[in-house]
């Protein structure tokens, strides 16, 4: 019997992917991101949207402000990205460090933060953000900041960039993704 080395290693790896090989483009989403380190924004659901954000971006703020009233059921869950400078690394480092609405809403409102560059636990998260928002890049048409990322009510992977003029309608669409936490 002629073992392939290549073959068994391939087997191997595939075994510890976290989505099955034949898993839908939402599915494939939904496992990327539900392991970033995100911040919940409302109830938990399984009717959630991904916001990939900006500190500095003033869109971004514009919406966290239009979403602070109800959302019909839909849970936002806010990643941080967009690391420009050293400014917005320690912003995105207070974020994924605290996870918490409170310390999103100081980063918006532009509040003083302190150096976290040393902070070995918030850089893992950080950069595993980072590294999580690469890779739906590159199965979206990710073009900036905000975009929001959800599963249709037929489980259609879709992606809005910018604010959306009818948030309620958005919102409306968004069904049940596989995880609630």
């Amino acid at each position: 019997m002629n073992i392939d080395r290549r073959a068994i290693l391939a087997m191997g790896l595939g075994m510890l992917l976290p989505v099955p090989a034949f898993a839908s483009p939402a599915a494939e989403m939904e496992a990327l991101l539900s392991e970033s380190p995100w911040v919940g924004d409302g109830e938990p659901s399984r009717r959630h949207v991904y916001v990939v954000f900006a500190p500095w971006c003033p869109v971004c703020k514009q919406l966290f402000q239009r979403t602070r009233s109800t959302r019909g059921g839909v849970q936002l869950r806010w990643i941080a990205g967009g690391n420009r400078d050293e400014h917005a690394i320690n912003q995105n480092l207070t974020v994924v460090s605290n996870r918490s609405l409170e310390a999103l809403a100081r980063v918006f409102r532009q509040e003083p933060v302190g150096d976290l560059t040393k902070d070995g636990p918030a850089v893992l998260r950080l950069t595993q953000s980072e590294m999580a928002i690469k890779q739906m890049a590159k199965r979206i048409n990710f073009v900036g900041y905000p975009t929001l990322i959800f599963a249709d009510g037929q489980g259609e992977l879709k992606s809005i960039a910018g604010v959306p003029a009818d948030l309620d309608a958005v919102f409306a669409q968004v069904g049940a993704w596989g995880k609630t936490e």
